[in-house]
């Protein structure tokens, strides 16, 4: 009996695209807390009316108490978005490491910089537009520490190909992309 093999199991070699990941993950996660924090106060009223007729008299649930808990959870977010970005940042360090060193690599670097921080742009200038609206500028600033991050979107980019190029300098020769 002879065994084949199914696939290939090299390591990935991972790089810049890991940008556009941390940024597309960042604005995904800002937008349904963000979301999720408006339709819950939306329907926060009804639920807790239709709950409370629900309940039968002698029931030792109060839903007054469980709704207010709720709703505070999803701002919880807020607090927890920093180490958000120290995860993902911490994900394209490590993963900086399995770069190709190629020369050719460093102009492929810059021209993605460039489309990074565009796209970084206009996340931040999107993001910026729906939570300036008047419908979500009581929702939006209960989260003031997720939105001075995207804010600055473009410079928190600029700041992880900083990291990117920095584990690549720091990268002993011949890990990683090797071959060349």
């Amino acid at each position: 009996m002879i065994l084949k093999k199914i696939g290939d199991n090299r390591i990935r070699k991972s790089g810049f695209e890991d940008m556009f990941f941390v940024m597309v993950m960042i604005i995904a996660f800002a937008f349904f807390f963000i979301f999720l924090n408006k339709m819950s106060g939306s329907i926060k009223e009804p639920l807790a009316t239709g709950l409370s007729s629900a309940m039968p008299a002698d029931s030792p649930v109060n839903v007054t108490n469980t709704m207010e808990q709720t709703d505070s959870s999803t701002t919880t977010y807020n607090k927890l978005f920093p180490f958000l970005l120290i995860g993902l940042f911490g994900f394209v360090f490590i993963t900086g490491g399995f770069i190709m060193q190629h020369p050719i690599m460093l102009v492929v670097g810059i021209i993605l910089l460039g489309v990074g921080v565009i796209l970084a742009v206009v996340y931040a200038n999107v993001y910026n537009q729906i939570t300036n609206t008047s419908e979500m500028t009581s929702t939006t600033a209960k989260f003031p520490i997720q939105n001075a991050f995207l804010k600055y979107l473009p410079f928190v980019v600029v700041l992880l190909i900083v990291i990117i190029a920095f584990a690549l300098l720091l990268r002993k020769s011949g890990g990683g992309g090797g071959g060349y």
